[in-house]
């Protein structure tokens, strides 16, 4: 079953590092970021999407854009990723021996005065941070702000009195598959390569290259990279940044992310005033809207968010969000799959209320919610290890219809049977079904229920125990689809089939 997403509660984003040679106390920078794209217009290569490409065209674009391209050399404490089959990570030399780690990466320079954007895998826990130019020159950069959520970090340098060359920031969103792009950045050391290629997939949000991006939304590309391409900029042909290299599939060649430039527009004004991203938060769980849960809720077709549960006290308990719901639109937009969510509410604005479009017992409702600032807390949501149901002689399923014929053995929910590691500190649940057994194969276990699940609903009927929970699937008939809400160590899932 594909991963059940989280926005209830998240870790606290970390702030900008101090570095040696960082801004004073209260210095303000001399003006805001763009936040609708960097200088207008592109860089005058002679085509647009719509026209052939040429290698002419390639060869004006490289010549026009790499100036603003820089090399970044990291010193520092930088943990190793070679566990971490598609993160790019910092390449260099002196990891694991005697002395100050080494690496480097690739950034761009976004306006005149020294602002550059990278990657925060290339720059964290950095000691120093060094950026060399086309053409030579040397600077020592210090970071303004950084997002481990979304792995951008915004660096500046001082040009002294030089205006630094810049490249504009595109329209990520009018991307098209299919169409050709081009990298440019320092892989494997090998300073301002440039690669070519197209835009294999958009919207690719199910790839966590590190296991920490939470909102992630890749561009994926066949343009070449390699390790220290990370933080440099994919262009369109019209040489404009639609993207910032961020990671590779270490198992495959010509697979390639990169973070849409959209998305970053978004963040440059909080990370260049306050060094880090303030997130608002809907205090909710969610899911994907699958096949055959569109099915069981009524609805024309899989779409939107499934809200799995809900945080008591949170901003979504407050405006009367259900468990059960599906988001359809929010604040405005369409939410078309369950990843269109959480960057959207995350970047809302604290404070605001916001209007969401939930589709509950078969028909639109409309939910005013006030968001809130997404606590600093990481505990809600990760999958526990449960413990492992032993044998009972209460149990439900065997040699009977309903459970038995769609593999299960269910038995009651007690301490023993969950275990401390199945509850993870949760409370134990009154009531439910905790199944014992699953057969593999059946259309429950292709569904993605799990050994050491809890079922506390069928087709949203509370289920006391395993007797009504057999009594419920006795009422079923093959091919109908069964909607079961579990627990599953402090968080709930729905699952949905076809019997």
């Amino acid at each position: 079953m594909k991963r059940t997403s989280i926005l209830a509660l998240a870790a606290g984003l970390a702030a900008g590092l101090a570095l040696p040679g960082g801004v004073p106390a209260g210095e303000k920078t001399q003006r805001p970021l763009f936040t609708d794209g960097a200088p207008p217009g592109g860089l005058a290569t002679g085509i647009t999407a719509s026209t052939p490409v040429t290698f002419g065209a390639f060869a004006e674009l490289a010549k026009r854009a790499a100036p603003a391209v820089v090399s970044i050399e990291i010193e520092g404490a930088m943990p190793g990723r070679d566990d971490m089959p598609f993160f790019f990570g910092p390449f260099g030399r002196g990891f694991g021996e005697p002395g100050p780690a080494r690496g480097t990466g690739s950034g761009f320079i976004i306006r005149a005065d020294g602002f550059i954007l990278s990657n925060n895998h290339v720059v964290e826990n950095a000691v120093s941070i060094h950026v060399k130019t086309l053409d030579g020159k040397a600077f020592e950069a210090r970071l303004v702000g950084r997002d481990e959520a979304t792995d951008l970090a915004l660096l500046k340098v001082d040009p002294g009195k030089e205006t630094l060359p810049v490249v504009p920031l595109g329209n990520s969103d009018a991307l098209e598959i299919g169409e050709w792009v081009v990298a440019i950045g320092n892989p494997l050391g090998l300073a301002h390569t440039v690669t070519a290629g197209i835009v294999s997939a958009k919207h690719r949000g199910d790839v966590r290259p590190d296991g920490r991006l939470r909102y992630a939304d890749f561009i994926q590309t066949d343009a070449s990279i390699n390790p220290g391409n990370s933080g440099g900029p994919l262009f369109n042909t019209r040489g404009e940044v639609v993207g910032i290299n961020t990671a590779i599939r270490a198992d495959g060649q010509g697979i390639g992310f990169a973070i849409p430039i959209n998305m970053v527009k978004t963040l440059l004004p909080q990370l260049e005033a306050n060094g880090k991203v303030a997130r608002s938060w809907i205090g909710i769980q969610i899911q994907e809207v699958t096949p055959a849960l569109a099915t069981s809720f009524g609805l024309d077709r899989p779409r939107g968010a499934l809200v799995a549960s809900v945080v008591p006290g949170g901003p979504a308990a407050k405006a009367g969000l259900r468990d059960g719901d599906v988001v359809t639109r929010f604040d405005g937009t369409n939410i078309d799959k369950d990843e269109d969510l959480p960057f959207r509410a995350s970047t809302a604005g604290v404070g605001r209320t916001v209007d969401l479009e939930v589709y509950r017992d078969g028909k639109p409702v409309t939910v005013r919610l006030k968001l809130e600032a997404m606590p600093d807390d990481d505990r809600v949501g990760r999958r526990g290890r449960r413990g492992e149901p032993g044998d009972d002689d209460d149990r439900e399923g065997l040699g009977r219809g309903g459970a038995a014929a769609l593999g299960l053995t269910l038995v009651p929910v007690d301490e023993a049977q969950l275990g401390p590691r199945g509850r993870r500190g949760a409370p134990l649940p009154e009531g439910g079904a905790l199944v014992a057994r699953i057969e593999m194969g059946s259309a429950a276990a292709r569904a993605g229920l799990e050994r050491g699940d809890v079922i506390v609903q069928i087709d949203a009927r509370p289920v006391s125990g395993p007797k009504q929970a057999v009594a419920a699937l006795e009422k079923t008939r093959p091919g109908d689809v069964i909607r079961l809400l579990v627990l599953r160590g402090p968080a709930k899932t729905f699952i949905a089939f076809r019997r």
